[in-house]
């Protein structure tokens, strides 16, 4: 009697929390659905493939497998072409296996002329790497740059005449943010963090910000 009043007590607890997950899920794609009405822009519950498809070149969008895009918001201001939305990729297999979830930014504009370039918050991983020569492209006039990120590039010369002292102070401002570019896009998140619907304008704020660091420079 015990051993199946413990059964029905987990199977009581699985079902809860399944139904409370698909409820929260509901909740979250209504939320953003509302706040592209809200904002005037598209809105893609279930993701969009074409959009999966054109930023598959890119470091984010190649890793890990199980790549999921959804509650997609999407506009074109006619200068940018807007995107936001949700998206996870699992990696490693077994007790090494994790799934990484997280909002993004992308925006897409002729304005964006810059190398390729990762750029994301820097771990004690990281440092152990940089120790034993592994690439990370620091300078050596900003230390608290170079300690805050790993900023990563196919041409270090280049990224070294792009990220002028102005850029790096910028940055030094952004603590744990995530940045990859290159010439015509960008994309803006903060690695394992997923947004309200109500924090949609201020995040895209964000990302216009650093938008906006990169092509005044």
């Amino acid at each position: 009697m015990d051993a199946l009043l413990v059964f029905i007590a987990f199977a009581i607890f699985i079902g809860g929390s399944i139904l409370y997950s698909m409820h929260a899920a509901k909740k979250r794609r209504e939320g953003f659905v509302e706040a592209a009405q809200e904002m005037g822009l598209q809105s893609y519950p279930d993701g969009d493939s074409q959009l999966m498809e054109r930023f598959a070149g890119f470091k984010l969008f190649s890793q890990g497998r199980a790549r999921k895009m959804k509650n997609v918001v999407q506009g074109d201001s006619g200068e940018v072409k807007i995107a936001i939305f949700d998206y996870q990729f699992t990696t490693g297999r077994g007790k090494q296996q994790r799934t990484q979830n997280q909002s993004v930014v992308s925006l897409q504009s002729h304005e964006i002329q810059c190398p390729d370039f990762t750029m994301r918050p820097e771990n004690m991983l990281d440092k152990i790497g940089s120790a034993i020569g592994l690439q990370d492209i620091d300078f050596d006039t900003h230390p608290i740059f170079s300690k805050m990120f790993v900023l990563k590039s196919s041409n270090e010369t280049a990224i070294r005449e792009y990220f002028n002292a102005a850029l790096l102070e910028f940055f030094e401002t952004k603590k744990g943010i995530s940045v990859e570019a290159a010439t015509g896009a960008l994309f803006f998140y903060r690695p394992g963090k997923k947004i309200k619907p109500d924090e949609v304008k201020d995040y895209l704020a964000q990302a216009y910000e650093v938008y906006g660091a990169m092509v005044d420079h």
